[in-house]
């Protein structure tokens, strides 16, 4: 296997291209997990674009890489530099597509790798993902390995108590992973509340899993200004990025936008007394204590 890497590594990008055409997408996945030091996993709506970004310019500035959009937000094709890790950001099971009992309990796939699982308060995952539903699901396109569209037409109390991607399935995704902490080689829980209050010693802490301690503070600390809520918007606003990760579906409606307000409960500005009462029972009596969420 090693053998068959060193030659497709030496063969022209064009050839190695034209190879990747023509493979069967079952393998392509093979060959990318099996090549993925790190994932990055989060359910959607937990500021993962926020995290990469700054990971991205971190590893960029320190190592003299291009800042484009790629290695920006981690789109990496291969290991950038030798000493980087090659790092995948997913939405692991796609959760916001399936009921609880559809996902998949096991996480043995990721038996050696390690794992950067970063989690919010769910109940404003659940605000969060309502709006992106609602908003931007249609911006993206067609998922051509997913039937199932992230789209959603009805009020935020259907959207809380629907069956699939509801706040059940929100619950119980992050329960899995809890259950299962301990299978990946390494694993590293980050929460979106403590980026918040400590935006560069939560990234120092993903830095050094990384294994990318030589990055100093002073990299870490521009990082951390480069991606902050207001000039995300402000790139956002410009449509600084081609992909559509950084755009709003909307420029009249902050509600569209990627950077919506990313705030630490705000889900109490959305929500009725009553919902709220439900979320904070169904947060106390059946979310894993690892997290620190309370009820």
């Amino acid at each position: 296997m090693n053998a068959i890497k060193s030659l497709y590594k030496c063969l022209p990008d064009q050839a190695r291209s034209a190879i990747r055409s023509a493979a069967p997408d079952p393998v392509l996945r093979w060959y990318a997990h099996r090549n993925t030091d790190v994932y990055l996993i989060s359910y959607p709506k937990c500021g993962r674009t926020w995290l990469r970004l700054m990971i991205g310019r971190s590893i960029a500035r320190q190592f003299g890489l291009p800042e484009d959009e790629d290695t920006l937000f981690i789109y990496w094709k291969q290991r950038p530099h030798p000493a980087v890790p090659r790092i995948v950001v997913i939405h692991e099971d796609r959760p916001m597509l399936k009921a609880p009992d559809e996902l998949e309990s096991s996480k043995a796939r990721y038996r050696d790798k390690k794992i950067i699982f970063l989690a919010r308060d769910p109940r404003d995952v659940i605000v969060s993902s309502y709006f992106e539903m609602k908003k931007r699901g249609r911006i993206f396109g067609e998922n051509p390995y997913e039937e199932r569209q992230a789209v959603f037409d009805g009020s935020l109390p259907e959207f809380v108590h629907q069956e699939r991607g509801g706040f059940s399935t929100i619950l119980r995704y992050y329960n899995i992973w809890a259950e299962n902490r301990s299978i990946p080689d390494g694993f590293l829980l980050i929460r979106y509340e403590d980026l918040k209050s400590n935006p560069q010693f939560e990234l120092r802490r993903v830095i050094d899993f990384l294994g990318l301690s030589s990055i100093p503070d002073a990299i870490l600390a521009e990082a951390v200004e480069y991606a902050s809520f207001e000039n995300m918007r402000k790139m956002e606003q410009q449509n600084t990025f081609r992909s559509g990760i950084l755009n709003p579906a909307d420029q009249h409606d902050q509600e569209s936008f990627k950077t919506r307000k990313g705030k630490v409960r705000g889900y109490l500005e959305y929500l009725e007394d009553e919902d709220i009462k439900f979320l904070n029972n169904q947060v106390q009596q059946n979310l894993s204590p690892i997290f620190g969420y309370s009820g």
